[in-house]
């Protein structure tokens, strides 16, 4: 193998490559186990603002989804995370609580994605560290590492079911594995025999140690049963419309913690959401940025309501099947008002997982301060998992009387 082809092999398995000013590779402890299941969803360009915001925890949605869960639901009434700007670029923030193109502004404030940190900072104790799940494909990625790359995502239901329930030729996964760390123990070679003590340099190698750690882990969880499940759905349909058939994936997240497949998911919508909607004449993007248009808001509350009632189907999967107190369930968004650009009073439920819930959570103070954060809700789902140091982004402090 000549060191071109090794360049060009090497690069998709280093994420996203090693990006200027990253952190160094995650330190090598003793990490927490998890208490719970963790379950994180999310619409690329959030909710219509009107049905969430009008009404608090009795808002237009939570009456027409949410009013069989009324005991195991908090609602977070005007939740924020101050300096997150605005734009498509906090789509980012959406679970790191921090703009990616604003993260060497804040050195005490990691770039991680919730999900990420969950994963990285837990013992595995199942076959997938993770799940980062893009209903319809496309759109900004959410997930972020240690090292502030992407993280891998299944792309539409065929992959995930595939992974998770389909055959594995055992022999040709490990094959790759092995060809995948001899790969990336040739560059780091070859960026150590060159070594000039850059950044990019530094960057480069930590991004390697990280996937070589990631590698040896994938092998030590293979061993873990894996149950053949044949998919009942059919992937024409799938494609034809993502959306009208998003309950298929959320049964097989579903699926996949009941198996324990994995313990951390992540679940994305953005993209294509209106391909194949009966009645939708117009793109998701311009649904978002309707300027209260009669029309957009109208088949954007349509959108919506797909969205909504294939969630709240998991949900009473999570229920009837008595899951739902060992699984911490959180529906957001990056964006409040995708119409505005504003990342402010962003739509928070946060089902199940056996907290004290409290209906309604007010997040600012008489005086229209921010009291409670985005953040210092991450820092609360954390510490209720399990982790002794809760601390996120930055923030240590939590909403006390969740716990």
């Amino acid at each position: 193998m000549n060191r071109r082809t090794l360049l060009k092999n090497s690069l998709p398995l280093i994420a996203a490559g090693a990006s200027h000013n990253l952190a160094a590779a995650p330190p090598r402890f003793s990490r927490t186990p998890l208490k719970k299941n963790v379950v994180l969803v999310t619409v690329d360009l959030g909710l219509f603002e009107e049905n969430f915001h009008k009404g608090k925890n009795e808002c237009a949605y939570f009456r027409q989804y949410f009013k069989d869960f009324v005991d195991d639901v908090t609602y977070f009434n005007q939740l924020s995370q101050p300096g997150i700007g605005g734009g498509h670029e906090v789509e980012h923030a959406t679970f790191t609580t921090l703009q990616f193109k604003h993260r060497d502004k804040y050195p005490n404030r990691p770039f991680i994605s919730l999900d990420q940190h969950l994963a990285e900072y837990s013992r595995q104790e199942t076959r997938h560290k993770f799940i980062y799940h893009k209903v319809t494909g496309g759109g900004r990625n959410v997930s972020f590492n240690s090292l502030a790359q992407p993280a891998p995502s299944f792309n539409g239901l065929e992959k995930l079911h595939s992974d998770l329930f389909g055959y594995t030729d055992m022999g040709k996964v490990k094959q790759n594995i092995s060809k995948q760390r001899f790969i990336l123990k040739e560059l780091y070679n070859n960026t150590k025999r060159r070594w000039r003590g850059t950044q990019e340099e530094k960057d480069m190698v930590a991004s390697i140690d990280y996937k070589i750690n990631d590698l040896d882990e994938m092998v030590k969880w293979l061993k873990v049963r894996k149950p053949k499940m044949t998919p009942k759905f059919k992937i024409n349909e799938i494609e034809k419309s993502p959306l009208l058939n998003a309950h298929e994936n959320f049964n097989t997240i579903f699926h996949a913690l009941e198996k324990e497949q994995t313990k951390i998911a992540l679940v994305q919508f953005g993209g294509g959401m209106t391909k194949g909607v009966p009645g939708i004449s117009h793109g998701y993007h311009t649904l978002s940025h309707h300027a209260y248009y009669s029309e957009r808001v109208e088949e954007l509350q349509t959108i919506d309501g797909h969205v909504l009632k294939s969630f709240a189907g998991f949900l009473q999967q999570l229920k009837d099947s008595e899951l739902l107190k060992d699984t911490v369930v959180l529906f957001t968004s990056g964006m409040a008002d995708a119409n505005r650009h504003s990342s402010r009073d962003v739509p928070a439920f946060l089902f199940g997982g056996g907290f004290k819930h409290q209906k309604c959570v007010e997040c600012k103070d008489d005086s229209g301060n921010q009291a409670i954060t985005t953040a210092q809700l991450y820092s609360t789902i954390l510490k209720h998992v399990g982790f002794n140091d809760p601390s996120f982004s930055g923030n240590k402090q939590i909403i006390k009387e969740l716990l």
